[in-house]
């Protein structure tokens, strides 16, 4: 995991500077030239995996959005193309570095952090346009601002699945707990609800 493998780097750094402390190193020029090499593969390996975590957390979460729900690809059709590509070479470089899975090999991959940098940048537009259409969701329904972003998308995900909408609803309407649904016949309706119910178990029925 990466708490081993930062580990693994505190513990090779601090032991580069435990031996620049030496009077041995700073009398042999070899010595400090090694030191030398191996604090720019300990640096640039640490920069290397800061921009990896940064990198696979926003695909994570992009991913769960984009490949989970058609609805949000059919209605953020850019912003699932933009995706789309990112994830393309995100598992192309994952991929070819799992082929060789050692951290200096990872090293040896040409442009490993201005790839890993542009794909951030790239998911970072992403998510701010994400952003901005829960915005306009919510400003369309007020009720909306009571939900977090990852409540919201799972609505606007599952709009053609009421079933994983109703759990949210006491989140957005404190008197109601959730609502009794009965199956319709009507084209294009895919359920009709008869009645709400409250935490204490009131009911109100709803006119057809």
């Amino acid at each position: 995991g990466w708490d081993d493998l930062f580990t693994a780097l505190d513990d090779h750094t601090g032991g580069l500077i435990l031996m620049r402390s030496s009077p041995y190193y700073r009398a042999v020029r070899e010595f400090q030239e090694d030191g030398n090499l191996w604090e720019d593969r300990l640096t640039k390996l640490r920069a290397a995996f800061d921009a990896w975590i940064d990198v696979q957390r926003r695909w994570v979460y992009l991913e769960g959005i984009f490949f989970g729900s058609a609805d949000i690809k059919n209605q953020l059709p850019a912003e699932w193309s933009r995706f789309k590509s990112v994830d393309g070479e995100f598992i192309t470089l994952m991929r070819r570095i799992s082929s060789r899975p050692y951290a200096m090999e990872a090293l040896n991959i040409e442009n490993l952090q201005r790839t890993l940098e542009r794909l951030s940048n790239l998911m970072t537009v992403i998510q701010k346009a994400l952003g901005t259409y829960l915005e306009k969701q919510r400003s369309d329904f007020s009720r909306f601002y009571f939900l977090g972003d990852d409540d919201l998308l799972e609505i606007i995900g599952n709009s053609s699945e009421p079933g994983k909408v109703l759990p949210h609803l006491g989140k957005m309407f404190a008197s109601i707990s959730t609502c009794n649904s009965v199956p319709c016949e009507e084209e294009g309706v895919l359920t009709k609800f008869e009645a709400m119910l409250s935490k204490d178990g009131e009911k109100v029925r709803l006119d057809s």
